[in-house]
């Protein structure tokens, strides 16, 4: 198991694990740019830190899936 998450992360390193890495980094970074709008948005409506933490995890985690959907492995 071990030997299969350091093989994977070592492909993703070296951009060998994805066709189109430069597409699955701009994914990756619009969701975390989206979930940091979320949080910020959650802080000036008045909305408790770590709800609105929760709540910026769960819609990005539960977009990720969908973002991820047309990603081919090399």
């Amino acid at each position: 198991m071990w030997d299969m998450i350091w093989n994977s992360a070592g492909l993703f390193l070296r951009g060998k694990l994805f066709r189109d890495t430069r597409l699955v980094l701009m994914l990756l970074t619009a969701n975390s740019l989206l979930a940091a709008v979320v949080v910020v948005a959650g802080h000036f409506a008045g909305i408790p830190y770590l709800v609105d933490c929760l709540v910026a995890g769960a819609l990005c985690g539960a977009l990720q899936p969908f973002l991820f959907v047309n990603l081919k492995y090399a």
